[in-house]
């Protein structure tokens, strides 16, 4: 820090001390002919000492500013905020600045220099790195050149380097003649017409060092087709726990398509919290390049090591390699070194996909202390989606690797992160007597305890593993009001133990993850939930869907093999697949029509299931005035400008009961006008958008069963009689069950469709069958009813 206030008294004491700090580092750097570690030691208690001394002289001659520079340059920073955290002069908010930064906090570092006036160098200095913390990099840069001379001189040049870097004067054939090679012989975009970008090179080597570190590097290089690659490839984005990985990036630029090269600087990289509003999980981060210039015909290329300084369970890797993806990619490398006593297991995965002849088994080799395990792929063709396909990892040819030999390994593991953490505070045990009071049945007390851990603990989606794999203690979680899954089902276990209930965390890879395999322990799991054991049987529970009633489940969470895990040990289990009864949609309409045809009408939508979750959610978080808004629109659909009267909501909150909408509105116009015949709008129908295709790479995924009823009570006046009244339709399949029924009674005309989905799958072979079952039977329901005005 340059200080500019001089005083007789000071230049004393200043004196004083240079000769104290000079003798001492004298000792210290070796000018002595003392040595030893136990002479180190005791010029270290003589520099504490004399720092004492010269804190107590400055505070003595009161020398504030002084005293101030001293906590600075020894990184005494409490001392230094109490010292001038009522101070208003320059020097004082300069050193308060500096602190601010040199402590990690920006944002006061940056209103703290704003106040203070001219900056000398040093300041200058550390106001352009606050300004690059904080992705202010113009300012930053402006803060930078404003340093002409002394020490921070070359440090601010250095800076002003990185952060803009100059198109480069040469040309990629000269900086690099294998990346020319590769780009110039890339195929013609014209032979991929699907693609928005090339990956004309990726490049992937993981090594496993005796150490048990991870030593992870990235090289892509990507050519631009279209704007859609454009908009892709743009910015670049490496999710890192900083926990325990560190990011470096070698190299970053852009190849213009005439050869020239831009560098990427540090003004267009950023290095954020992926969860910046919850301090618990600071660690999970992303590393993000931005890349400047990116046009049609350019390329990008970029090269990035990852450093884990420990494996899972400190001795531990998986890695999952998809070959795939949605893009081309024209060449691929990939190679795991690790140490030969190493045990690693492979497995692969949806090797029926694999129709373009790669070959999934590693070539393997002596590299000396390790073994290198290589693969190369060429001409790996884009994933083209389809309508309603089963996720990536179900459908993508896929390369597992794992160090674990056992699930009782991974149980070992994850339980010893988890176990300790399962403890109930008295905080905690105050709630849950409050949860409880008046509940005798079980049942009743674990729903309690699940309401509350569902809806009262705000979920932090934070994958599974992203922000590492130990959860947070219990009492943490209840005070915070916050968690992630692992955090909230913890907190749900703990609950449940002190009710007496016997209850498991779970692991559980959602349905866009791969499911567990019994024969290949891993750790891909993205999710953690709940089971607790009630009247013999084992009832799942997702605290993370605060929508999702007692007993449900999301749609992601249903039908995947788990490990549950609790202090007796582990088993693996599968969670259920909901039947079609149990999510239901039914959607109950009564229409009055009138003698000069407008109408008063009554809808009423009951949920359960998936679609209760789903009703609820939308209900909960959508502003009542847009509810409304889009009841409005609705409607539009029955009367052309029908107007809302009403609407309410029942059981909204209580994740006891299903949600139940209802909403009246009137019409003045609701049938069709042919002469003296009246046709009322059609109320069958069956959605064939599913099989509009004329075949299939993919099988059709409808990810859950489901059954939608839809009733309608239309009463007709005096003035009309019916001209004609559709036949009603049942039609079965192996894939879903259809019925319509049309009935008059009176003066009312009854119509009821019910459709129950038989199957969650429909496979590529099955595919033409259920294509011409969903085009016949839409056809034979494409009927209205018909009006005479007597």
């Amino acid at each position: 820090m340059e200080m500019s206030v001089k005083t007789p008294r000071r230049q004393d004491t200043g004196a004083f001390l240079i000769l104290i700090f000079a003798f001492l580092l004298c000792g210290v750097i070796g000018c002595g002919s003392k040595s030893g570690q136990a002479k180190a030691k005791q010029y270290e208690k003589k520099i504490e000492q004399y720092f004492s001394f010269a804190e107590q002289e400055y505070k003595k001659l009161k020398l504030d500013l002084d005293l101030g520079g001293l906590y600075l340059k020894y990184g005494q920073f409490e001392k230094l905020f109490a010292a001038f955290k009522n101070s208003t002069t320059d020097v004082a908010r300069q050193a308060l600045a500096i602190a601010y930064y040199k402590t990690g906090d920006y944002t006061d570092a940056l209103e703290t220099f704003e106040k203070a006036g001219t900056l000398d160098n040093q300041a200058l200095y550390y106001f352009g790195k606050t300004c690059e913390k904080l992705s202010l990099y113009d300012k930053a840069m402006a803060a930078y050149r404003k340093i002409s001379s002394g020490e921070f001189y070359r440090l601010a040049q250095d800076r002003l380097g990185e952060i803009e870097k100059a198109v480069n004067s040469l040309n990629i054939s000269q900086i690099d003649p294998q990346v020319y090679k590769i780009i110039t012989q890339a195929p013609l975009p014209s032979q991929y017409p699907q693609a928005g970008a090339l990956i004309l090179s990726c490049d992937e080597k993981i090594e496993i060092t005796p150490e048990n570190t991870q030593i992870s590097t990235l090289h892509y290089i990507i050519k631009i087709i279209n704007q859609r690659g454009k908009e892709n490839f743009s910015e670049t984005k490496i999710n890192y726990d900083s926990t325990y990985e560190k990011v470096d990036l070698e190299f970053a630029r852009v190849i213009k398509p005439e050869g020239t090269v831009v560098d990427v600087g540090r003004r267009h990289i950023r290095d954020v919290s992926l969860y910046l509003n919850f301090p618990l999980y600071s660690n999970a981060r992303v590393f993000i390049i931005s890349f400047p210039e990116i046009a049609e015909g350019s390329v990008i290329e970029y090269k990035a090591v990852i450093r884990s300084n420990q494996l899972v369970n400190k001795k531990d890797f998986v890695v999952s390699y998809p070959l795939q993806a949605a893009d081309p990619i024209i060449a691929a490398d990939f190679k795991l070194s690790a140490p030969k006593e190493r045990k690693v297991n492979f497995k692969k995965l949806n090797e029926k996909y694999n129709n373009f002849s790669a070959n999934l088994d590693p070539q393997a080799q002596n590299g000396g202390n390790s073994v290198i395990y290589k693969w190369q792929f060429k001409n790996i063709p884009q994933i083209i989606p389809e309508p309603n396909m089963p996720p990536d990892c179900q459908v993508n040819p896929q390369i597992m690797i794992s160090s674990f030999n056992s699930w009782g390994e991974v149980y070992q593991w994850w339980w010893g992160l988890a176990k300790d953490k399962i403890k109930a505070d008295q905080q905690i045990k105050n709630k849950i007597k409050e949860l409880t009071s008046g509940l005798d049945n079980l049942k009743d007390k674990i729903k309690a305890v699940y309401n509350f851990c569902a809806k009262d603990i705000r979920y932090v989606g934070v994958e599974y593993g992203q922000a590492g794999y130990e959860p947070h203690a219990a009492e943490d979680i209840f005070r915070n009001k916050y968690g992630d899954c692992k955090d909230k089902a913890v907190l749900l276990v703990t609950m449940l133990s002190q009710i007496g209930a016997e209850a498991d965390l779970v692991l559980i890879a959602t349905r866009d993850n791969d499911n567990l395999m019994d024969d290949f322990a891993s750790i891909d799991f993205n999710h953690c939930i709940a089971a607790v054991e009630l009247q013999g049987e084992v009832v799942f529970l997702d605290p993370t869907a605060e929508t999702c009633s007692f007993g449900d489940l999301p749609v992601g969470d249903q039908e995947r093999r788990v490990l549950l895990c609790s202090g007796k040990g582990y088993k693996i289990m599968d969670t259920p697949l909901y039947p079609a009864e149990h999510n239901l949609l039914k959607q109950v309409t009564s229409i009055r029509l009138n003698a000069d045809e407008s109408i008063a009408a009554k809808k009423t939508v009951f949920t359960n299931g998936f679609y209760d979750q789903t009703q609820r959610y939308w209900l909960i978080y959508t502003p009542p005035e847009l509810i409304e808004q889009m009841l409005k629109e609705k409607i539009q659909e029955i009367s052309i400008g029908a107007k809302l009267n009403s609407y309410s909501v029942d059981n909204l909150n209580d994740l006891n009961k299903p949600v139940v909408l209802t909403y009246e509105f009137s019409g003045k116009e609701y049938l069709i006008d042919a002469g003296n015949l009246r046709i009322v709008p059609q109320l069958s129908g069956l959605d064939t958008a599913v099989v509009a295709q004329e075949k299939r790479k993919y099988p059709i995924d409808f990810s859950s069963l489901d059954s939608q009823e839809t009733d309608f009570v239309i009463n007709i006046p005096d003035g009309f009689n019916i001209a004609h009244l559709p036949d009603s339709v049942t039609q079965d399949s192996p894939w879903l069950k259809f019925d319509c029924q049309y009935k008059k009674i009176g003066n009312n005309i009854y119509f009821t469709q019910k459709v129950l989905l038989k199957k969650n799958t429909v496979s590529q072979e099955e595919y033409p069958a259920f294509k011409e079952f969903m085009q016949v039977l839409a056809k034979k329901v494409k009927q209205r009813i018909v009006l005479r005005k007597k």
